[in-house]
């Protein structure tokens, strides 16, 4: 008898729901999961909407060190939902990405009022001109370009927590 999946600790929800649809994957893909942590109360939640397996390890490497808990979107339409549902306290958000971009995501981010209020920091690995002025104006709290510097990624996070 084999697993049919495993999971590596610290368990996020995340994984395990991600895990639990590949077991069941009849089961609703937007399913929530209620976990009770005390902890998870006071640590801030950030939604990385990402679609690039080097930039996710990165950050989920990273940001969890330094007390943060992360939820993944792959796509500009995930990371409306998923900020809709989890209500993050910050979005880092990748520009180019599939099925909706980061900009499109952020304009329909800010045009909800459930979400308008969540911080954004956008990056992107293209830095064109104009890229900053479009993202501030699509609602972008802080724009980065990548690779980013997780020092500085750390500190811009740190600086917006703190003035919400």
């Amino acid at each position: 008898m084999g697993a049919a999946e495993y999971l590596l600790k610290p368990l996020s929800r995340e994984k395990l729901h991600s895990a639990l649809g590949n077991i069941w994957p009849e089961a609703e893909t937007q399913a929530s999961i209620s976990v009770n942590l005390p902890e998870q109360q006071q640590t801030p939640l950030i939604l990385v909407a990402e679609d690039n397996e080097t930039n996710i390890s990165t950050l989920w490497h990273y940001l969890p060190k330094i007390g943060y808990r992360l939820a993944l979107a792959q796509n500009g339409r995930e990371a409306i939902i998923k900020a809709k549902q989890q209500k993050p306290q910050l979005i880092l958000m990748d520009l180019q990405m599939p099925e909706m971009d980061g900009l499109e995501a952020m304009h329909r981010i800010r045009a909800d009022k459930e979400t308008a209020a969540i911080p954004i920091i956008a990056l992107t690995a293209l830095a064109m001109p104009g890229d900053r002025d479009k993202c501030l104006a699509a609602g972008a709290n802080d724009y980065m370009t990548k690779p980013v510097s997780l020092k500085h990624l750390a500190s811009t996070i740190k600086r917006i927590l703190v003035r919400e």
